[in-house]
């Protein structure tokens, strides 16, 4: 990994919401061209994750790639596995790397999840666009309740789990976790409080500004820091009442609807010497793991097992762990399971803090933990994300 840069985040229908996830991740891969000084023509490839895609329009991979400066005789790719694309993203451009066939890739991810659109049930054989009165009464004359629905293509592509018919989102899963595990609710809102403080440390003292793309806004003004940064406010958090079905998880302790793009800089050791670049981190391995589809909460923990039994480790040879906040009870029992102490966990904050653009927050744990390691001197990193459908993905970085 030579290059890392992300856009700051936008409130869910913030700053950013005007701009595509296309336009973003354009933003993301410009930045990242010209701040490492690569020639458009080097790049063999484009792979970028996102989740919510409806609307979007065609190959979304490419148009960030072509926005991003890149020429037309560069392919693209977009792909999904929810909280994982991006990792999953960077898995496979490290794999067409290490067998040959390309030297140099851009892998990451955007989401714009303010302009996720509403989903209307097909009432109609007839091709293209519809006046939305007309459909309402053909949808009205089926006497069909779906037919007149409007689906929420946010929750439904992607915030929700549909194996079971009542469809529960993610932090009813997140609270049927913390039930289970016996993770009472203060500590969801001290972890919370952590997030937020170790987050507004990170930008108060400026250490990921290198790494962030500045954007101008239709008014002419810009965007420098994450709009979504929350601050540490423990007694609010304390008050809050849990969510719709839920009995301990509160909204302070769920990652953060956001807008943003991240992308990182693959290169083979040929590419490394012809171009002069510098390694953030050497991308060891992978693993991913699968069960349960209601148990997303859980799946970083063996995730993150076969990962170092792969490659001969243990816990204490790991400097410091990524583990995506999906929610506060993903790292709370992550942590717990695997003896990881707190002063080694999403030591700048996480998703809970800054939010958590579905398809881009893979490729930023993975750059801000590349950081991490060179800034602090330490051999290994670890970075995972759960994914809905009960999975996570993990991959080991090794400082260079």
């Amino acid at each position: 990994m030579c290059g890392f840069t992300r856009t700051p985040h936008g409130k869910f229908m913030g700053a950013l919401k005007d701009f595509s996830a296309a336009e973003l991740g354009g933003i993301a891969i410009k930045k990242l061209l010209q701040k490492y000084e690569i020639p458009r023509e080097e790049v063999n490839g484009v792979f970028m994750g996102e989740v919510l895609t409806a609307g979007e329009g065609q190959a979304p991979a490419r148009r960030a790639a072509i926005l991003g400066g890149l020429p037309e005789s560069c392919p693209a790719e977009t792909f999904n596995k929810v909280c994982s694309s991006s990792l999953v993203a960077l898995h496979h451009a490290t794999n067409m790397i290490r067998v040959g066939e390309v030297n140099l890739m851009i892998s990451g991810g955007m989401e714009s999840m303010s302009r996720s659109p509403y989903l209307l049930r097909r009432v109609s054989a007839k091709p293209g666009d519809q006046n939305l009165a007309t459909l309402y009464e053909e949808a009205t004359s089926l006497r069909d309740a779906e037919s007149v629905l409007a689906y929420d293509s946010m929750f439904y592509d992607g915030l929700t789990e549909p194996s079971r018919m009542d469809r529960p989102n993610m932090a009813m899963l997140s609270d049927l976790c913390a039930v289970d595990k016996n993770i009472p609710r203060d500590d969801l809102d001290q972890y919370a409080y952590l997030s937020c403080a170790r987050a507004s440390m990170t930008d108060l003292e400026d250490r990921m500004a290198e790494h962030i793309v500045p954007i101008t806004l239709s008014d002419g003004t810009e965007l420098t820091r994450d709009e979504t940064l929350r601050g540490p406010e423990l007694e609010k958090m304390k008050n809050m009442a849990p969510l719709p079905k839920c009995t301990r998880v509160t909204l302070a302790a769920m990652s953060q609807l956001a807008d943003g793009a991240s992308a990182l800089l693959i290169a083979s050791d040929d590419a490394i010497r012809r171009l002069h670049l510098v390694p953030l981190a050497r991308i060891v391995d992978f693993a991913t793991f699968s069960h349960d589809l209601e148990w997303y909460t859980t799946a970083p923990v063996p995730a993150i097992g076969r990962l170092l039994l792969k490659n001969e480790l243990d816990i204490s040879d790991i400097g410091f762990f990524e583990v995506n906040e999906a929610s506060a009870v993903v790292p709370i029992y992550t942590a717990k399971e695997l003896r990881i102490p707190r002063g080694r966990l999403n030591i700048w904050g996480g998703s809970i803090a800054i939010g958590h653009p579905l398809g881009a927050t893979s490729a930023r744990i993975t750059g801000t933990l590349a950081v991490q390691i060179q800034k602090h001197a330490l051999r290994y990193g670890i970075a995972t994300t759960c994914n809905g459908g009960g999975e996570a993905v993990a991959v080991l970085l090794e400082r260079v």
